[in-house]
């Protein structure tokens, strides 16, 4: 008898793509057309309807990381009905920023409070056993201890609130970035992939959801594994397309492939958004449009669009001396861009790189990343003293080891540029040692995405070094190790095109 199992299967299968492919084709283009929706999803709660229509777009929000949106929404829910438990958590979560690593603990236990004083209190207001398993989840979340160790409480959860309910998309997409959060050690593609997995399931059923949308970008935004994620980006921005963050996501994945004037087009996009929906262009920047500038700034050096760059540091630049003297965000925003443009395309002579910052508040990564670039500018203007005193104000660096990439940077910084004085003074083995020794640390860290951290690849810089000394197959080598992570950046383009003349 001939077995005719798979040809049904297949059939089912492109029946199943058909109707995806459908209903997102007709799903986007009324959202498109409306530029105000910021995806889909079906969420049961007990509550009155007109509360539950505000919850959803809160739940939409909260997926999209548009936090301040979504608490304004959660909280509305609570003044349509306040007895409307889930809105409570939502707003709870509003104040959690794990995958940035921002919390605000008492805000989300108040939230808690007015919800009931004890977690058999609150568990009491909820009405079925699926939102009790909701809130269980956030009491572990804000109970007793560490951040740490209420996380993977959190996660333990979600994963058995997802398997208590395999059909709640919703529980899977929370699991899912838990996973991505959790991952304490850096990049690691078991995990990453574990999460893309449970991602790509909420999208087989829901091509609308735009927190699988947005964790499988998560998920999928490094070298080796961008293209996996290249329909989330293409689709992302047309699904949430309301969503700040949204608009920005999908250059994770194009940066990580070196699609520069696709991140470009992404985050011209997000940051116009961002500022439009400010009652002033000229107020501070929120976080989302500095994000989306200085990441735009990134991908313009990598073009070589310098005018375009200085263009948008004025942006940075105005807002340092308008809010700058007591906010140290915008001197921030612009050490780390103001840094990217000088590295990456060496104008050594600009009017930023004689631009002085007050490093009040500012963050050892930041200040480090400042006096690096202050120290290369008096290299290459020939300024020896001012280079090594430039070192000084750096500091001895303790030899740390940590995953997190802004935590390693001042050491690297240091060490990089005390090379290059080594190399100014003619000290070639010394400045190798320590340029090289730059480099093995970084290559222990994780793959990243986005802007060079620190502002520039150590193997790049090597390669540089080695093709100072006339060692052409060395340049070529770290030129080509520092483009495996670092694709399409343009600095080791450059040099392998002077390798190959």
């Amino acid at each position: 008898m001939k077995n005719t199992s798979g040809n049904v299967m297949d059939q089912t299968n492109g029946f199943r793509t058909l109707a995806a492919t459908l209903l997102l084709s007709i799903a986007l283009t009324v959202q498109v057309e409306a530029q105000q929706e910021y995806g889909y999803t079906e969420f049961a709660a007990s509550g009155s309807p007109e509360a539950h229509k505000v919850f959803l777009t809160g739940l939409l929000q909260l997926h999209n990381f548009e936090y301040g949106d979504a608490r304004v929404s959660f909280q509305e829910a609570q003044l349509i009905d306040p007895h409307f438990t889930m809105a409570y958590w939502g707003e709870a979560l509003s104040y959690e920023h794990s995958f940035w690593g921002r919390f605000d603990l008492d805000a989300s236990r108040a939230v808690l409070t007015r919800l009931g004083t004890t977690p058999e209190e609150r568990a009491d207001r909820a009405q079925t056993a699926r939102e009790k398993a909701y809130l269980h989840t956030i009491e572990e979340l804000f109970g007793e201890g560490t951040q740490e160790e209420r996380e993977l409480r959190y996660s333990t959860a979600l994963r058995q609130l997802h398997e208590q309910y395999p059909e709640d998309l919703d529980a899977a997409a929370f699991y899912a970035l838990s996973i991505l959060f959790t991952s304490y050690d850096g990049r690691d593609y078991t995990r990453y992939m574990r999460a893309a997995a449970i991602a790509e399931q909420v999208l087989d059923k829901n091509p609308l959801h735009p927190g699988a949308l947005h964790y499988s970008i998560h998920s999928y935004d490094d070298p080796v594994h961008a293209p996996l994620g290249l329909r989330a980006a293409r689709d992302y921005i047309k699904v949430a397309p309301s969503a700040i963050h949204a608009l920005h996501m999908g250059s994770h994945i194009y940066f990580a492939l070196g699609m520069w004037e696709e991140g470009t087009a992404r985050n011209i996009r997000s940051f116009e958004e961002a500022v439009g929906r400010q009652v002033n262009p000229d107020d501070l920047y929120s976080g989302q449009a500095y994000h989306a500038l200085t990441w735009l700034i990134y991908s313009l050096s990598q073009q070589g669009k310098h005018d375009e760059v200085e263009a948008r540091l004025a942006m940075i630049e105005k807002q340092v001396e308008q809010y700058g003297g007591g906010n140290p965000a915008p001197r921030r925003q612009y050490v780390g861009a103001r840094a990217s443009y000088i590295v990456d395309t060496q104008q050594w002579d600009s009017h930023y790189a004689g631009v002085e910052i007050d490093h009040t508040g500012l963050d050892r990564f930041s200040i480090a990343t400042d006096y690096y670039v202050q120290g290369l500018v008096a290299l290459n203007r020939g300024d020896m003293s001012k280079a090594v005193a430039a070192l000084d104000a750096m500091g001895a660096q303790e030899e740390v080891m940590s995953a997190d990439r802004e935590v390693m940077a001042p050491r690297l910084l240091h060490l990089a540029l005390e090379g290059q004085i080594k190399l100014a003074a003619g000290h070639k083995e010394e400045a190798l040692e320590l340029i090289g020794r730059a480099e093995e640390l970084e290559g222990s860290l994780p793959a990243e995405y986005g802007p060079a951290v620190p502002v520039q690849p150590m193997a790049e810089l090597l390669a540089d070094t080695h093709l100072a000394l006339g060692n052409a197959q060395m340049a070529q080598h770290y030129y080509e190790f520092s483009l495996q992570r670092a694709v399409g950046r343009g600095r080791s383009l450059a040099g392998l095109r002077q390798l190959a003349h």
